[in-house]
């Protein structure tokens, strides 16, 4: 299946931060948010210039929820429930490797594989 390359977002500032105020997103490339615990969460694309993906993870490395994220919209998009991790990716990603909710994910280093 398919891989992304991510960079973390683990900290209190990474994780507010996120992809705000980036102009590009190399092909295959997103960002892996992963919270101190399990939470519903909510995203916004304020400050943000590129069309975004997302896929809320559970505990269990399994995809519940896709949402897309509008450029600059400040309308939240939420998970479907309590997720321990977020992956964004360029709008199309998901849809374009056939990853839905239900998948796993591995995590190995910087790089997401999708089963």
């Amino acid at each position: 299946m398919a891989k992304l390359t991510v960079e973390m977002a683990n900290t209190p500032l990474t994780l507010a931060q996120g992809l705000m105020g980036r102009k590009e997103l190399p092909v295959d490339n997103g960002m892996l948010f992963k919270f101190p615990s399990s939470q519903e969460i909510s995203f916004w694309g304020k400050n943000t210039y590129i069309p975004l993906d997302i896929a809320f993870v559970d505990n269990n490395n399994k995809i519940i929820n896709i949402k897309q994220i509008t450029p600059m919209s400040t309308k939240l998009v939420h998970s479907d429930g309590f997720c321990s991790m977020a992956i964004e990716a360029n709008s199309g990603f998901f849809r374009n490797n056939k990853i839905e909710p239900g998948h796993q994910i591995k995590i190995s280093g910087d790089t997401i594989e999708f089963c």
